[in-house]
């Protein structure tokens, strides 16, 4: 079975973990259909597996010469 939390479980396992997720963001993942969850009631469950998922798949390689400056021929 996987690990279900609340947004703020969530953002404090994020916190203790040093992911630079906050509950806003969080909360804006879940809402938009980006992380998996579950609403519960009032409350949004969301899997913290499926988040670490997401977090794998959507990161952004770091790019060489990524200056907004570019060279011209002249």
């Amino acid at each position: 079975m996987n690990k279900m939390n609340s947004i703020n479980e969530t953002a404090k396992l994020c916190k203790e973990n040093n992911i630079g997720i906050s509950r806003k963001l969080l909360l804006n993942l879940a809402k938009k259909g980006y992380i998996p969850c579950v609403k519960a009631g009032r409350s949004i469950l969301i899997n913290w597996d499926g988040l670490m998922k997401y977090l794998d798949s959507n990161t952004i390689a770091p790019e060489e010469n990524k200056s907004p400056i570019r060279r011209i021929s002249a």
